[in-house]
């Protein structure tokens, strides 16, 4: 089992007063581990025992994984055959389709289930981040020069736009990112985490765990930092 891997990264815990002057013009600063960091595919690996993983190899020399409970970065390590990636007690060792990880608390056995190309701006120009998800369909943006976030909602017969506050921010490998707006038609608060989170309709892989609170209603599903490009 790897329920505890995802750890090694210093968290910070802050929070946030609402932006005024110059520092309004810009979108906050988000963790790390939100984004692929130059990756060009997420990859969604099943294992056994019953666990899901998420992948991305930013290049040749480091591989960023995400379990239900964080992301890690592995530097790569000397090994015969496939791609091995190394960090302490966890290892990821990769053989085409295949995948073995070991950990402090035991092994997994995966196998590749779907892959999903990055999210850049080619896709999303104006966003910093972007998250999406179902029944009902909806997405969300945040705005790179600005503290304003887009929800299209009710599969996009329902838009609003909000200018929100950072309630907290946690950085390391359990990121966290809390965001707050009365401004909307209805008070939001928008929770993201990082984690393996994986489409509920596709099984398509995401590096960040979604909620949405927007007036009585609560929604869920998964996004990511946009990257500049792949």
């Amino acid at each position: 089992m790897l329920a505890g891997c995802a750890s090694g990264g210093q968290q910070e815990v802050s929070s946030a007063a609402p932006p005024s002057g110059l520092d309004a013009l810009k979108s906050p600063l988000m963790p790390s581990a939100f984004f692929a960091d130059g990756g060009e595919t997420f990859t969604a690996w099943r294992c056994t025992p019953s666990q899901d993983l998420v992948t991305t190899t930013p290049d040749d020399r480091r591989l960023r994984l995400w379990t239900a409970l964080g992301e890690t970065e592995l530097p790569s390590a000397v090994v015969g055959t496939g791609s091995r990636y190394q960090l302490g007690g966890l290892s990821f060792w990769r053989q085409g389709r295949d995948a073995r990880v070991e950990s402090d608390n035991g092994r997994l056995v995966c196998t590749l289930a779907s892959e999903r190309k990055t999210t850049t701006r080619q896709e999303h120009p104006e966003s910093i981040f972007y998250a999406s998800g179902n029944e009902p369909g909806w997405n969300l943006s945040l705005d790179r020069n600005s503290h304003s976030l887009t929800l299209v909602s009710d599969y996009g017969q329902a838009e609003d736009t909000f200018d929100y506050r950072v309630a907290s921010v946690q950085n390391g490998s359990e990121a966290r990112m809390v965001l707050v707006s009365d401004s909307g038609r209805y008070p939001m608060e928008l929770d993201l985490r990082a984690g393996a989170c994986f489409d509920d309709m596709s099984g398509k892989p995401w590096p960040v765990k979604v909620t949405l609170r927007y007036g009585d209603r609560e929604f869920h599903g998964c996004g990511q930092g946009v990257e500049a490009s792949r």
